[in-house]
This record gives structure tokens, sequence and C-alpha cells, in this order.
């Protein structure tokens, strides 16, 4: 097959994958769900409970709206169910409509509503259940969480959860959100970078009884277990609780899954307590054009010729993004759609590539595996063999609709899959 049938398969085939079922069970963790969950655990100052604040996010795109005379209205209903060892605790629900004057007004992927609902438990180990339902269409999405409630009284002083914030408003007392003299909505997939330059975090420190000294906290921000950042601050003590709103730039991290770690210390006292959460800098295309951009061009490597990656190579600086966006307008089929699909499709499979093959400090869609799935896509069936006898741990992807089959060994059994020969279709001409 010469490389320019391969492109125009692959051309072809990334529109109409786009809005394929997926059959191998592949998930993305980092591709935009319609509907979000989470949750954030607080000291509550009445009882000897938990305040546990449950989040929920739900995209205007996943709703249903129906023509109700010059407007258009959806109709949603949120439920969450707390449950510990498998029985229901407690749980609570909300609903609501909401209305939009044109039908593209409906289809607008930045549009959203955050609400919260609030509950009081006693500190142990409880699953969390939120569900969200669609009245119109009856499709729901379900999702659980695990959560594990510390005693904040007990042993003082002591750290809440984090919260992951998306922006700050003025204070408004009828806010649900209110905080310190602040309304703050919630982060509640957590994304953060290119759209989202500042991580911002509040957190509460429940303090020792007449503790009047200075805090000082180290964050650490770390991917896949290595530290890519680090950060100090430092504040006054402040009552019975100290809140603390705090705004991390990262602007210049690369796309993927992070870790935030807060560690408060006290000069001149014995103070040493820690909090860990998980939090996302998102896929973007720019973002990596800004930050890295010879592994940007890089990753074009199975769409792109030689010819082309290399005018992109050797374009400006102040003229990459032009180039960028011309290169990617040529790709864009069909173009009477207001997205690029494939564009959309490629940088999905790369993130699904990224977070799954990787080996050893090198990148997932580097990979052999990676390889095979940014051009294919989501194999039809995987045949997984790692424990045969007298045999290497080894994996077929099959490809029906495209009479496709692709061979991976691990030789040296450390989960490193090569593709062997002989293979389906021109695909080692991109390594």
């Amino acid at each position: 097959m010469t490389k320019f049938l391969l492109k125009t398969l692959i051309l072809l085939a990334l529109p109409a994958l786009a809005f394929s079922q997926n059959k191998s069970g592949f998930t993305d963790n980092l591709m935009r769900k319609p509907v979000y969950f989470d949750f954030t655990a607080f000291r509550d100052t009445s009882a000897e409970n938990t305040v546990i604040e449950v989040y929920y996010k739900i995209y205007s795109t996943a709703l249903t709206y129906e023509k109700r005379g010059e407007k258009f209205m959806a109709s949603y209903e949120v439920n969450i169910v707390i449950n510990k060892k498998g029985k229901q605790i407690t749980g609570g629900s909300k609903s609501g409509e909401l209305f939009a004057e044109t039908y593209e007004a409906t289809r607008r992927e930045d549009d959203f509503i955050i609400d919260i609902i609030k509950f009081s438990l006693p500190p142990d180990d409880y699953g969390l259940e939120g569900n969200f339902i669609d009245l119109f269409s009856g499709d729901q999405e379900k999702q659980k969480l695990n959560m594990k409630l510390k005693e904040f009284k007990k042993k003082p002083p002591s750290l809440s959860g984090i919260e992951f914030v998306r922006e700050t408003l003025s204070y408004d007392v009828d806010s649900p959100f209110g905080k310190d003299g602040l309304v703050l909505i919630p982060s509640v997939s957590r994304v953060y970078g290119y759209s989202e330059p500042e991580l911002k975090v509040f957190y509460q420190i429940y303090n020792q009884p007449g503790f009047k000294g200075d805090y000082l906290v180290f964050y650490e921000i770390s991917k896949s277990g290595k530290i890519v950042n680090t950060d100090t601050a430092m504040f006054v003590s402040d009552g019975p609780v100290t809140d603390r709103l705090e705004k991390l730039n990262v602007e210049e991290f690369m796309p993927g899954e992070y870790k935030l770690s807060a560690r408060v210390t006290s000069p001149g006292h014995k103070l040493n307590i820690s909090t860990l959460d998980d939090f996302i800098i998102e896929w973007s295309a720019l973002s990596i054009v800004k930050n890295d951009f010879k592994t940007a061009v890089e990753q074009l490597k199975y769409i792109a010729s030689r010819d082309e990656m290399k005018i992109l190579l050797d374009t400006p600086v102040n003229q990459r993004l032009i180039k960028w966006n011309e290169f990617w307008d040529s790709q864009d089929y069909p173009k009477e759609t207001p997205e690029n699909e494939p564009q959309k499709e490629y940088y999905r499979r790369l993130r699904y590539a990224d977070l799954n093959f990787g080996h050893f400090g090198r990148d997932g869609w580097n990979t052999d595996m990676g390889m095979v799935y940014v051009t294919y896509g989501p194999p039809d069936e995987i045949e997984r063999h790692p424990f045969d006898l007298e045999t290497k741990p080894y994996q077929v992807w099959y490809y029906y609709e495209r009479e496709l089959r692709f061979l991976f060994i691990d030789r040296n059994g450390y989960g490193d899959f090569e593709l062997q020969y002989p293979y389906d279709g021109d695909i080692r001409r991109a390594r």
C-alpha cells in the first residue's frame, strides 16, 4: 500500500470512528464526559460529623431539548446515594430546567450547569453514587466514587479535603458555594491547562486550641511519580479554622494526569500534616504547540507526510500557530460541520495511547501499540494471552471491517509489546 493510499485510509477512517462504538472496552480518562460528579470533605462545626459537599456538572449537550413556544427547554434530575458496605445511608436529589433561545444555543459545548448537594455524616468509609437523568429522553449517566472520611476533631490540627476551584466570585449570602467571604465555584472535572492556566485550590486547617503560629505550606505537583513543580506559601493562623485559597500556575504543563500534595508545617512547632489529590491538565493541541512544538509536530507522523512535518518544523516561531491551523484545515472533512472531526479524533487517540501504552519513559503514542491505535482507532476485538505456557505474553488486535490483524509480543516480559511481522497495512512507515 502506498503512503498516499494509507494516508487516505486514515483520513477517511478518522471522522467515521469519532462516532463509532468502542467494542474493545477501551476507555479514555481524559475525554470530556457529559456529566461529572466530585466531592470535598470539611469539618462540621456544629457536630462531630463531616460535611460532604457533592458537586455535579452537566454539559448542555448532554441534555435533550424540546421546543416550547419560541424557546427550547430541557429538564433533568440528579440523584445522590451514599452507602456503607452496600447499604444506603442517606441520599438527596435536585431537578432543574434549562431554556435556550435558539437550537444552536443547545449545542454549545462550553455551556454547562454546576450545582451542589450537601450531607453531614460521621467519619467512616462510604461509597457515593451519582445518577443524572435526562427527563425528556430517559437517558442516564451513573458514576461511583469512594469516600474515606477522616475525623477532624479527634487530633487537631488537621486538614480538610482539597476543593478544586473553577472561579471565584464576589460573596453572595444566598450562594451555596460561599466560603471565607468569597463564592468558590468548584472545578467538578478538575481540568486545568491551556484554557484554565491557574490551578486554584481551597482547603481548611483546623487549628490546635490556642495556636497562634505561622503556617508554612509546601506544594508539590507530580506526574507519574516524578515531581514537576514545587511552591511554598506562608500565612498566619486564624482562630479555630484557617481558610486558604491557593493559586498555582500550570500554563506550561504538558497534558496528562497530575497529583497535588500540600504539606503544612509551622516554624518552631512540631507540626507536619498533609493531603494529596488528583487533577488533570487538559489535552489541547494549542498547549502542546506552545510548550513543545517539536513534539507537537512529531505527534503528527501518523497522519502527516515527512514534507508536511518538515515545513512545520522550519516555520518561524511567530508563524507556527498559523501554519499549524493551516495543516489541520487541510485535513478537515466534512468542512460543513463546525468542528474539525479528524483533528478531534486524532488527539483523542493520542490521549488514550499516551495514557495506556507508555513504557519506561517512552511516550505511549510512540510505541507500537500506540502507533496502531492512533492510526486505526480502537480494535473491534482484542485477544489477550498473558500466561500461555511455552509462549511469551502476546495480544492480537482485530479490525474486522478493514480486514486487519496485528500481533504484539512482549518478548522481555516487561509489558513492552512489539508489533510482529507479517502485519496488515503499511503501518511501519511512521516508525
